[in-house]
C-alpha cells in the first residue's frame, strides 16, 4: 500500500508585547516553507494566530469588539489584545503587556479541529516576542503530545540556543527554511519527501498565501538580501548575505492568482531593499503591473531607500496604484549618518519627496522613518529629525531603537554596559529597552512619540506642523 502523504501544520504563534498592529503582516518565511513543503508533494495546513479575518472569529464575544473590526479601508487594522501580567524584568515598564491575536479558547478549538499532523511547523517574529511561541507551542503539546515540533523563523535565527533550552521544540531550524524543513520532515517524520518537485527556476517560492481562508490583504516578498549592512538592522544574518530577486512575472502571476482568487487587492511589499537594482527587477515589474490594469491598492511599509527615487520609478508606482510609502531617514545628523554607512542624506530625501511630488503625491501622502534611542543618540537629534521631515510636508513614523543580537548595535550596547549578553531576549524590545536604561529620559520620548502623532493627524487635516505656531513651540522644547 502507498505510503500517505506527509501531513504538515504550519503555526504562526501570538504576538506578545505591549503594542502591535496589522500593517499587511504575513508569516512571509514560514509561508515559502509550506509553499516548498507542498510542491515537494506535502499535503500542508494553517493556523495564524495572528489572522484578523480567520472565519472562527465570528462565533467569539471578543470578535464584536472594535478592536476586532478594521479602521482602514486599506486592509490594515488592530489586532485583539488579552491584557497579560508583565514578567518581573519587564516591571518597571510603565506601559500594559498583552497576547495579540486570537483568543486562547479560539486557537484551542481550531488545533483540536486540525487532523493530527505528521509534524508541526513554527515560525517566529521578533526575540523578544518568544513568549508567544512558548504558548502556541505549550497548545500545541496538550492537544497532540507526540507530534514533533520544528522551530524557525527570526527568533530561531538570532537567539538559537535561548530557543533550543526554552521554545519547547523538538527541533530549532535558524536561518532560511525552504530545503531545511523538507529535509526535517523526512528526518523526523521518517516520511518520504520529493524534494525535486520544488524547482521552477526561482530562488525561493512565493508564499502560500492561499492557505488562508480570506485573505484580505496579502504580503509580496520579491527578493531577499540588502546591500547595505546598517550597524541596527540583521537582514544579512537572516538571509545568508547576497540578493536574490524572483522574476517580474512570477509575482505579477502571485498577484493576479490572489485577485482573482481570493478577491485580494491590498498588497504589501516587504522586500528589506525593494529598489535595489530596480531596472532589472523592480520597475520591469511594475510595467507588467501597469499594462494589466488590475485593481490594486500596493504599499511598501519597510523603508526605501531615497537616492534611488527617481521620476520614472515615482511614475510607474503611481501608476500601479502604490498608496502606501514609506522612506529610510532614520536621522539627519550628518555624523550619525557617516557612522551608519552615508545611505541617506538630508538631500537625497528631500529630492525624492520633489520626484513623487512631479509624479502626482502629494507631500502628505509620504511617510518617513525616524529612529530614537540608538545608543548615544540625544533626544534632540531626534526632534532635528522630526522636524525636517514634517518641514517637507511628510508623515513621520518614529521608530524606537532595540539592540538585535548580532548586530553591530547591540555589540555597542553590550559595551556600553546597556544590556547583558546573555540577557533574556524580552529586556530588548524597543518599549523596554527604552525605559530600561533611560528611564530619565523615558517620558520626553513618550512626549516626543506623541508630538509626532499630533503632526501626522495635522497633515491628514492639511495643516503642515512647521507652519503652525503652536506645534513649532513644542517642538522646540526638544531643541
Amino acid at each position: 500500500m502507498a505510503r500517505s502523504a506527509p501531513s504538515i501544520l504550519l503555526v504562526n504563534p501570538w504576538i506578545v508585547d505591549f503594542a502591535a498592529y496589522d500593517f499587511w503582516n504575513k508569516p512571509v518565511g514560514l509561508l515559502s516553507v509550506g509553499a516548498a513543503l507542498r510542491d515537494a508533494g506535502c499535503v500542508v495546513r494553517l493556523l495564524d494566530c495572528m489572522d484578523r479575518y480567520h472565519p472562527a472569529l465570528a462565533g467569539d464575544i471578543a470578535a464584536r469588539t472594535p478592536a476586532a473590526v478594521p479602521e482602514r479601508d486599506d486592509g490594515s487594522g488592530h489586532f485583539l489584545k488579552t491584557v497579560l501580567d508583565k514578567p518581573e524584568v519587564l516591571a518597571a515598564v510603565p506601559r500594559r503587556w498583552g497576547r495579540y491575536g486570537l483568543p486562547l479558547e479560539t486557537v484551542r478549538r481550531l488545533i483540536a479541529s486540525q487532523p493530527v499532523p505528521d509534524a508541526v511547523l513554527v515560525t517566529s517574529g521578533m526575540t523578544y516576542w518568544y513568549p508567544g511561541v512558548q504558548a502556541v507551542i505549550a497548545c500545541i503539546r496538550e492537544r497532540h503530545p507526540g507530534v514533533p515540533v520544528l522551530l524557525g523563523g527570526v527568533y530561531a535565527t538570532l537567539c538559537t540556543e535561548h530557543a533550543r533550552r526554552w521554545s519547547g521544540a523538538d527541533c530549532v531550524i535558524p536561518g532560511e527554511g525552504e530545503r531545511a524543513g523538507l529535509e526535517a520532515v523526512a528526518e523526523i517524520t521518517g516520511l518520504a519527501v520529493d524534494s525535486s518537485r520544488a524547482a521552477d527556476g526561482e530562488p525561493f517560492p512565493a508564499p502560500a498565501q492561499d492557505l488562508y481562508p480570506v485573505l484580505r490583504s496579502a504580503s509580496l516578498i520579491t527578493s531577499r538580501g540588502c546591500p547595505f549592512r546598517c550597524p541596527f538592522c540583521a537582514s544579512h544574518l537572516l538571509t545568508g548575505g547576497g540578493f536574490r530577486t524572483r522574476s517580474p512575472e512570477s509575482v505579477v502571476r502571485e498577484i493576479e492568482t490572489h485577485l482573482g482568487e481570493k478577491g485580494t487587492v491590498d498588497f504589501a511589499f516587504v522586500d528589506d531593499a525593494l529598489l535595489f537594482r530596480k531596472e532589472e527587477h523592480l520597475l520591469p515589474m511594475l510595467r507588467l503591473l501597469a499594462a494589466k490594469r488590475l485593481p490594486l491598492r500596493l504599499h511598501a511599509p519597510n523603508g526605501m531607500h531615497p537616492s534611488w527615487i527617481d521620476g520614472e520609478t515615482a511614475v510607474w508606482m503611481r501608476k500601479t496604484g502604490f498608496r502606501t510609502i514609506r522612506l529610510s531617514v532614520e536621522t539627519v545628523n550628518p555624523d550619525r549618518l557617516r557612522e551608519m554607512g552615508g545611505k541617506v542624506t538630508a538631500e537625497s530625501l528631500t529630492e525624492a519627496v520633489q520626484r513623487f511630488v512631479e509624479a502626482g503625491y502629494s507631500p502628505a501622502e509620504l511617510g518617513a522613518y525616524a529612529i530614537m534611542g540608538l545608543p548615544g543618540q540625544p533626544i534632540e537629534e531626534t526632534a532635528e529629525t522630526l522636524a525636517f521631515v514634517f518641514s517637507l510636508g511628510m508623515r513621520v513614523s518614529l521608530a524606537a531603537f532595540s539592540p538585535i543580537p548580532g548586530t553591530a548595535s547591540w555589540a555597542e550596547a553590550v559595551a556600553a554596559g546597556l544590556i547583558a549578553g546573555d540577557a533574556d531576549p524580552l529586556v530588548s524590545n524597543h518599549t523596554a529597552f527604552l525605559a530600561l536604561t533611560r528611564p530619565s529620559e523615558y517620558g520626553r520620548f513618550v512626549k516626543l512619540g506623541t508630538l509626532a502623532a499630533d503632526g501626522n493627524g495635522m497633515l491628514k487635516k492639511g495643516v503642515r506642523p512647521m507652519e503652525n505656531a503652536g506645534f513649532r513651540k513644542r517642538l522646540a522644547e526638544f531643541l
